[in-house]
């Protein structure tokens, strides 16, 4: 017990410095996550936001009904300006969302495949997708084109 004692007294503060930086270190491991956490919800937020903006226009323009049609001909009848204006736009928000799923937050990439390649069946957007793809962000391509070989 003396021994203890005689080395508790000699290196009382070498302990309480140890004990401080540990416990320093833990409540800025505990910060971070916190932190990460939080840009998650808020990146959920964001891209909610801009979702419900996106899809919530569709219906307030009947101009874009045919890009959700199942048997629109674009041979027939090319894609307008605002059809394609349109897919654009959804193109950069599914992009978007494939680069904060990569993160690991909101939803799997196999669901993000799921969603693509049920979109990208329909006419329209393949038709643009087609034309537009060479302009976008190479790897994105890539992974929409391996979700629709599936």
């Amino acid at each position: 017990m003396d021994a203890l004692s005689s080395w508790a007294n000699t290196n009382w503060f070498n302990l309480a410095q140890t004990l401080g930086i540990m416990g320093s270190l833990w409540m800025t491991a505990a910060a971070a996550h916190r932190d990460a956490k939080s840009r998650e919800i808020e990146n959920l937020l964001t891209l909610n936001g801009q979702h419900r903006e996106l899809w919530s226009g569709v219906l307030e323009r009947p101009e874009l009904k045919r890009v959700f049609q199942d048997d629109a001909n674009v041979l027939e009848k090319p894609v307008t300006v605002a059809e394609k204006e349109f897919l654009n736009l959804v193109f950069v928000h599914y992009q978007t969302g494939w680069t904060v799923v990569k993160s690991g937050a909101l939803m799997t990439l196999t669901e993000m495949k799921t969603d693509i390649r049920d979109f990208f069946a329909l006419p329209l957007p393949r038709a643009v997708w087609e034309k537009t793809k060479k302009m976008r962000d190479r790897r994105f391509v890539q992974f929409v084109e391996r979700a629709l070989k599936k």
